[in-house]
């Protein structure tokens, strides 16, 4: 894939326009698997007390919300992605849930994070990281936020990894998924992007190699849904 299919201009504008009809589509062009998704990786996060999570790319915050109800009541999620029609959308949601109080919603870059060194408990990603140009850099920064032997918490589709389900598979996010995508959405052309972003991306051995050079330790993954997606994990020093 070109790289200049990544320009973050580009991505903003993408996902602006799609964010009044994302998590339906979502739903539909997972066949509701999406859910469990998040759910797996949301409960690789740690359990504490009164932890303050960071979600970055929060989109409609779907995540963050999981996580508040998922961990006790004193849980806190700071939200932030750099697309604002997703923000606009999550914080409607945040507040239709009368969570102001526990889910902060900001304008934020993974690659340049506004926040101290040490500020959060844990930091998770779910179907972002991808969509980055420098997604190490993007890692380093989530690392960078985290306290010592907090979580780095990766979901993120994958390269197909069952011989008899890949050439379906392709078929399908090829073909399947950006006409339903564009005939959901009403938007021409905004689920081309979609395939070449998820068949590129790199594989789940070589993906945790990256997240090592980002200086995380312990990393391990797992695939879920014969290897759709993957859950990646990395403990900061």
């Amino acid at each position: 894939m070109d790289n200049s299919a990544k320009d973050p201009a580009k991505i903003q504008s993408m996902f602006s326009t799609i964010a009044h009809r994302y998590d339906f589509l979502n739903k539909v062009l997972s066949l509701g698997v999406d859910r469990y998704w998040r759910k797996f990786a949301v409960n690789q996060l740690p359990t504490l007390e009164s932890p303050v999570f960071l979600d970055v790319a929060t989109g409609t915050c779907d995540v963050a919300l999981e996580i508040i109800r998922r961990h006790s009541r004193n849980t806190k999620v700071v939200g932030v992605d750099f697309s604002e029609g997703m923000l606009k959308r999550g914080k409607e949601k945040v507040k239709q849930a009368g969570l102001e109080n526990r889910v902060d919603v900001q304008f934020a870059d993974v690659t340049d994070l506004p926040f101290d060194d040490n500020s959060f408990d844990s930091s998770i990603i779910a179907f972002g990281i991808r969509n980055v140009r420098e997604y190490e850099k993007g890692l380093r920064e989530m690392g960078r936020v985290v306290k010592s032997g907090g979580k780095v918490i990766i979901l993120e589709f994958t390269s197909i990894q069952h011989p008899l389900f890949r050439a379906p598979y392709k078929f399908y996010i090829t073909k399947v998924l950006p006409f339903i995508g564009e005939v959901i959405s009403g938007k021409k052309g905004a689920y081309k992007y979609l395939p070449s972003s998820m068949l590129e991306f790199p594989g789940p051995d070589e993906f945790k190699q990256a997240m090592e050079r980002a200086g995380l330790k312990n990393v391990r993954y797992h695939r879920l849904s014969l290897g759709i997606t993957a859950v990646h994990v990395g403990t900061v020093e």
